[in-house]
């Protein structure tokens, strides 16, 4: 017989699979670093058109208003609501709120939703849908456990290489694998990133974890967000290719931060905006 208990968390399990699904889809954007940022932007994306009346239900439930444009600077300043779908997500914490499960079922966009139908599902369809999870959750360990720790080669000969090696390593790698050896030259114990000034650098996840007004900054290797830069910015930095941002910024305490992409300010958690000529004219000097 299965428990409510069974359900939901088979429930939770199949939000993560369809979470890595959508990685790849139309909303990665949102989705490879999962910030609490980048899910309200998401969240917004999800309700433009959305008239399901149990997802309408949800967003009321969850962040206290209804979805529409009299709320806009309501939701605005909801971003924390999403922190502990954000660290679900990365699997740092369970997420048990029911109203939380159910906005992270709509992000990532699981049917069938919110939990109650996913729950009076009949018996048969639900324990095809649990065995189902289960049986991609395995495969997707499997494939974590065959790819390789991330690892970088200094100066940038390579600066972050997963997955498997025989395939991925070039000749030019190799020859500098026998010049320097793959011991040395290779982090692979290195699994975490941690903010230096600008700019991550791996880590051993081993190490102690810092953390600093609630943000980690020793936090799991991301790809992308490994490639973040702080940047120094002056009035012949390109700020836009075309109507594309290239800079985004944080303001906090009246000091202002330039990044190279989207996403929260590593230092404060602050959110990253896209850069304006009004933000370029008050803050951005001459070179010198």
């Amino acid at each position: 017989m299965i428990t409510i208990q069974d359900a939901l968390e088979a429930y939770k399990k199949a939000i993560k699979v369809k979470f890595e699904q959508e990685k790849t889809k139309e909303y990665s954007s949102f989705l490879l670093v999962p910030s609490r940022a980048q899910l309200r932007k998401l969240c917004r994306e999800r309700f433009k058109n959305n008239t399901n009346i149990d997802d309408l239900k949800c967003f009321e439930l969850f962040l206290g208003f209804e979805f529409n444009a009299g709320n806009k600077n309501k939701f605005q300043a909801s971003t924390d609501k999403f922190r502990p779908i954000e660290n679900f997500l990365k699997g740092e914490t369970d997420l048990v709120d029911k109203e939380g499960i159910n906005m992270a079922a709509i992000l990532v966009d699981f049917q069938p939703r919110p939990f109650n139908k996913f729950a009076n599902l009949n018996p048969h369809d639900l324990t095809e849908e649990i065995k189902k999870t289960n049986v991609t959750t395995s495969k997707q360990n499997e494939l974590v456990k065959k790819d390789d720790k991330p690892i970088i080669i200094k100066d940038d000969i390579i600066t972050a290489l997963k997955g498997n090696l025989k395939q991925k390593v070039g000749i030019g790698s190799l020859v500098v694998l026998g010049l320097f050896g793959a011991k040395s030259m290779f982090f692979k114990e290195k699994e975490c990133m941690e903010w230096k000034e600008d700019h991550y650098e791996l880590v051993d996840c081993k190490g102690e974890h810092v953390e600093f007004a609630s943000v980690k900054i020793i936090k799991p290797y991301n790809e992308i967000e490994f490639s973040r830069k702080e940047l120094k910015v002056c009035d012949t930095t390109k700020f836009f290719n075309g109507d594309k941002p290239l800079v985004w910024y944080s303001k906090k305490n009246n000091e202002v931060q330039f990044f190279n992409i989207d996403g929260e300010n590593p230092e404060n958690g602050a959110e990253l905006r896209k850069v304006s000529l009004h933000i370029i004219d008050k803050y951005v000097g001459n070179c010198e």
